[in-house]
């Protein structure tokens, strides 16, 4: 399994690095960052719609579910690695085994499921297909988005796949 998370980041590390590439730097100019600082909003109903905020260079997009930070993105491709964990509510962020997940525009409906039971005491386990980067695994700080660690300190981050 090691050995498979080691591979899945190395492709991660990759695929970040083609869409850093093609993207630019992947920092946000200054008054981009002030309008997402400005604009986010949150929610405080369970069933209400996602918040949107601004949207990152590598098509990664902050929303809040519940007040709690969630990012999706919707790749032209997609890594066949799993993460798998229990979700816990972190600084204001989902986090599922220590790690930022990026989900799937198709399956953040699951992000909003994982908020509502961790709200309500619950511990499930959840197994995301895709892949990832982490700096324990040789990745550099740079390389995790910016509009994720400006809302969510992390080291790893989970990018989900279909």
């Amino acid at each position: 399994m090691s050995r498979m998370r080691g591979l899945a980041a190395i492709l991660g590390v990759a695929v970040l690095m083609v869409v850093v590439a093609a993207c630019g730097s992947g920092t946000e100019p200054a008054s981009a960052k002030d309008e997402a600082s400005t604009t986010g909003t949150t929610s405080t109903d369970v069933d209400a719609e996602p918040r949107k905020s601004a949207e990152d260079p590598a098509g990664i997009e902050a929303l809040q579910i519940d007040g709690v930070w969630v990012f999706q993105h919707q790749p032209e491709f997609a890594m066949n690695a799993l993460h798998g964990g229990t979700p816990e509510i972190v600084d204001g962020c989902l986090v599922i085994d220590n790690t930022i997940v990026v989900w799937h525009v198709d399956r953040i409906d699951e992000a909003a499921g994982a908020i509502s039971a961790v709200k309500s005491g619950e511990s499930p386990r959840l197994l995301i297909g895709g892949g990832g980067i982490s700096l324990d695994e040789g990745a550099r700080p740079d390389q995790i988005p910016a509009v994720i660690t400006g809302r969510c300190p992390t080291s790893a981050v989970w990018f989900g796949a279909p």
